[in-house]
């Protein structure tokens, strides 16, 4: 990792065309902002094999300059970009300044033992590297490129006015468009609760969390991780245990009966559909983990394939 070599480069992307077995997957999403803006970005591992773990990061600051940052803390390294943000006279117009990023903010986070981190360098840009973009337009931002692999770690950044609905988050999607198929159908969790037989317990309900994908998936204690999926993977071990209805879910394991409630709308449509579980008793998250929730564009994922 700490040969690997930076590349960050900006382009309006429209499309990016990507054969089927180099589909990206989603490594994190998150916001900041001020006052007159806000920031978004969803990162994406392009492709998505080899599996990249121990990644983690987010946003420092709102108004004035936002400092983006990913680090690997078994490798002990850290990148990004600065961005400030300035609103122009044109309706919903912006221009957005790139620089190195300040490492000092980053290490105040890192933990007592900041002094043995390393940030890995950015290319000589000669200088800002600044574009105007209007709201809606998407930047494609390469963040860090491994050239063993070619696999890349990508950054697609929007800015729009600030939002009344505090739950308004940008989701940005990679690959070539095509007509819609079933399996395409994904779930959101949004804030979501849990219930075990009309019980609920604190591990269960987690505010602040936003799972989405095809598969999305949790974890309890003294049950172990159920991974959630619309549509029938028999192959994968998955049965037709539940349904989901609007903003509520339920299913059964074994003798036991889970209710799900989120925060909005969990499934695509109007009409209630069937839900087909994966029940892991024996399965255990990993201790960097944040929290018991997660989510896989695709079953194989899921299984890390």
């Amino acid at each position: 990792m700490k040969a690997a070599k930076i590349a960050f480069i900006l382009a309006v992307f429209m499309a990016l065309s990507l054969p089927a077995f180099a589909q990206s997957r989603r490594l994190m999403g998150g916001s900041a902002g001020g006052s007159k803006y806000q920031f978004f970005y969803e990162t994406f591992l392009d492709p998505s094999m080899p599996e990249l773990g121990n990644m983690s990061g987010g946003t420092i600051g709102g108004e004035g300059i936002i400092h983006r940052f990913m680090s690997d803390r078994r490798q002990r390294v850290f990148f990004g970009y600065d961005i400030s943000i300035d609103v122009l006279p044109q309706a919903n117009t912006y221009r957005l300044t790139f620089n190195q990023l300040e490492s000092e903010s980053v290490r105040q986070i890192l933990g007592s033992d900041a002094a043995n981190w390393t940030q890995l360098p950015a290319p000589d840009w000669g200088g800002p590297a600044v574009r105007t973009i209007q709201a809606g337009d998407v930047l494609g931002l390469d963040l860090l490129t491994n050239n063993a692999t070619g696999q890349k770690i990508v950054d697609y950044i929007t800015v729009k006015k600030p939002s009344s609905d505090p739950d308004w988050r940008f989701i940005y999607e990679t690959g070539t468009a095509q007509d819609f198929r079933a399996e395409d159908a994904a779930m959101e969790l949004l804030n979501p609760q849990v219930s075990v037989n009309g019980q609920s317990g604190a591990s269960a309900s987690v505010s602040g969390v936003s799972v989405y994908g095809t598969v999305v998936w949790f974890y309890l204690p003294d049950h172990g991780r159920f991974a959630l999926t619309l549509t029938p993977h028999p192959e994968s071990g998955f049965v037709q245990a539940g349904e989901v209805r609007g903003s509520t879910l339920s299913f059964t394991s074994g003798s036991d009966t889970f209710n799900l409630v989120s925060s909005r709308r969990i499934a695509p449509g109007t009409r209630p559909f069937h839900l087909y579980v994966l029940h892991e008793p024996d399965w255990r998250p990993d201790p960097t983990l944040k929290s018991g929730w997660g989510s896989s564009d695709t079953v194989d994922q899921l299984f890390g394939k």
